[in-house]
C-alpha cells in the first residue's frame, strides 16, 4: 500500500509489464530495478575522480561521431584533450568543442583550404607552431596525427587569445586566419559566426551527461 501512495502510476494498466507478474508487482519490480541501477551509476560517480569523468563524457561524446577510427584511438583521444588543456588552462569540454566545430573527430579530415586533421591546421601554420613548439615536423602526418595535431592547435588558440585578448576574436582568427581577420576589423567588421558554433557546442556539451 506504500508503494501505491507514493508512486500511484504503478497501478496504471498501461504501465509495461513483465511476463508472469501482475502489471502492479511488475511496475514496482522495473522501479526497484532502476532505482538500483541509479544507485549503481551514483555510487561509481562519487568513485571517480573529476578527470575520470570527463574523460568518460569525452569518450561518450566522440563515440556518436562517426571517426573512422578503432577504439584505441577513441580511448586515447580524451587523455590527449586533456592534457593539451591542462598545459594552456582551458577547460577540455572546450577544446571538444573546437575539435567537433572543425573535424567532428575525423583526424583524417581535410578542409577545402587545406586544413588538416583534428582542429584543422594548414601546413603552413602547422609548420610554423611546430618549429616555436619544438615538434618534430613531417609535413602533413605531423597534422595527421591526433595527438600532436590537438598539442599544436591548442598552442595556436592560446597564442591567439595572447594576440587579441579576447576569445571570440582569437577563435576567428583560428577559423579565417590572422590576417584576414584583421581585415575585417579595419572596415570595422567583426565576425561572430564561427565562435558562435563554437560557444554553442561548447555549452550543449556541458549540458550533457555521462
Amino acid at each position: 500500500m506504500l508503494i501505491t501512495a507514493f508512486f500511484p502510476n504503478f497501478t496504471d494498466k498501461t504501465a509495461p509489464y513483465l511476463s508472469g507478474l501482475s502489471p502492479y508487482h511488475s511496475a514496482a519490480v522495473n522501479f526497484e530495478e532502476k532505482a538500483f541501477l541509479q544507485f549503481a551509476k551514483d555510487r561509481r560517480l562519487a568513485q571517480l575522480t573529476h578527470e575520470d569523468i570527463i574523460k568518460a563524457k569525452i569518450l561518450k561524446i566522440a563515440s556518436n561521431f562517426r571517426t573512422g577510427s578503432g577504439q584505441r584511438y577513441l580511448h586515447r583521444l580524451p587523455g590527449w584533450i586533456i592534457e593539451a588543456s591542462r598545459r594552456y588552462g582551458y577547460d577540455p569540454l572546450f577544446l571538444t568543442a573546437i575539435i567537433i566545430t572543425e573535424s567532428s573527430f575525423n583526424h583524417r579530415a581535410k578542409s577545402r583550404k587545406g586544413a588538416l586533421g583534428l582542429m584543422q591546421i594548414t601546413l603552413r601554420t602547422g609548420y610554423a607552431i611546430a618549429f616555436e613548439t619544438q615538434v618534430k615536423w613531417k609535413g602533413k602526418k605531423t597534422l595527421y596525427h591526433p595527438e600532436t595535431n590537438i598539442a599544436l592547435g591548442a598552442y595556436y588558440l592560446d597564442k591567439l587569445v595572447s594576440r587579441y585578448g579576447d576569445l571570440s576574436l582569437a577563435l576567428e582568427a583560428y577559423n579565417h586566419g590572422p590576417t584576414q581577420l584583421n581585415r575585417y576589423l579595419r572596415k570595422g567588421f567583426r565576425p561572430t559566426l564561427y565562435s558562435e558554433k563554437v560557444f554553442g557546442n561548447y555549452k550543449r556539451l556541458r549540458s550533457k551527461s555521462i
